[in-house]
């Protein structure tokens, strides 16, 4: 059990450096870009199995969800996405690919309870431990990043002068929330610190009330303490887009009806693993995956 957890962590997260890279590199309609065989393998595929989603997955918008593993090595060496998969965990997409390639070799012969040797865990161990490098990094990037908060004055980096106009404005209708905005050079975050109603983000209810800007975002942080959560856009969305995402976060439906009392670990599956609703903790870990 502890092979196919560890595994699993490992294909979720290549998947979440994947999908980001994409978004980054090829804005939201990625999936138009794909080659158009492939694509409709895709679309076929995820439209057979989706009488037998259990989380939620939707086949329009969590395509990358649906992809095997040799699929998803297969994004992964994608041209158009090399520069940002290494920006974002400091590995290149070929060797991640080549990695869970070697992973999918041991998976499938768990997966027929066949005894495996010592040999093979080895290099389970290895591929493992360099794909936990990528996903430390690229947690560096995105759960844990050094956001720089920003607001209206002299500093105000010139591509986001109206998107903090329009943020200002809005924040004043709202009354009973602390909200600010942060930026790194790939990213905008929209940030709803802890405040009345106190609880935990239902992914289910946030996927709702995203409605149709959910396309636009990489994901929805939530810090596993709870009350508090934030949105995480690419910076390099065209204004109007950012808009649109910033228009639908500041309103008393996404960011008070999104809370419930009940914690992650008790909430339906549906809402606690949307495929983009990603876990956070107050204090970064030194390293929360680990292969022994």
């Amino acid at each position: 059990m502890l092979g196919y957890r560890l595994i699993f962590e490992a294909e979720t997260w290549l998947r979440r450096i994947c999908w980001t890279a994409l978004l980054l590199a090829e804005g939201p309609a990625w999936v138009e870009s794909l080659d158009e065989q492939f694509r409709k393998r895709l679309e076929s595929q995820s439209s057979q199995n989706s009488s037998r989603w259990y989380l939620g997955v939707d086949a329009a918008e969590e395509l990358l969800w649906s992809t095997s593993q040799g699929q998803l090595a297969t994004l992964l060496r994608r041209q158009a996405i090399k520069d940002e998969i290494y920006r974002l965990c400091g590995y290149h997409g070929e060797l991640l690919a080549k990695r869970l390639e070697s992973v999918a070799l041991v998976r499938n012969t768990l997966a027929h309870s066949r005894a495996i040797s010592e040999e093979s865990i080895r290099i389970l161990k290895a591929d493992l431990s360099v794909i936990r490098a990528a996903i430390d990094r690229f947690k560096n990037a995105t759960l844990y990043a050094q956001d720089e908060i920003v607001s209206i004055g002299d500093d105000l980096p010139h591509d986001l002068y109206e998107f903090m106009f329009a943020f200002q404005t809005l924040d004043r209708r709202i009354h009973g929330q602390q909200l600010f905005v942060g930026v790194t050079d790939d990213f905008v975050s929209l940030v709803r610190l802890p405040v009345d109603p106190w609880g935990w983000p239902d992914g289910r209810k946030l996927q709702d009330h995203l409605g149709e800007v959910a396309h636009l975002i990489v994901c929805v942080l939530a810090n596993k303490a709870g009350d508090e959560f934030q949105i995480l856009m690419p910076r390099r969305l065209p204004l109007n887009e950012k808009m649109q995402v910033l228009e639908t976060f500041m309103t008393r439906e996404l960011l008070a009806g999104s809370m419930t009392d009940t914690p992650f670990e008790k909430q339906p599956a549906t809402s606690s693993c949307w495929p983009r609703l990603w876990y956070y903790e107050n204090r970064r870990p030194n390293s929360d995956f680990q292969t022994d």
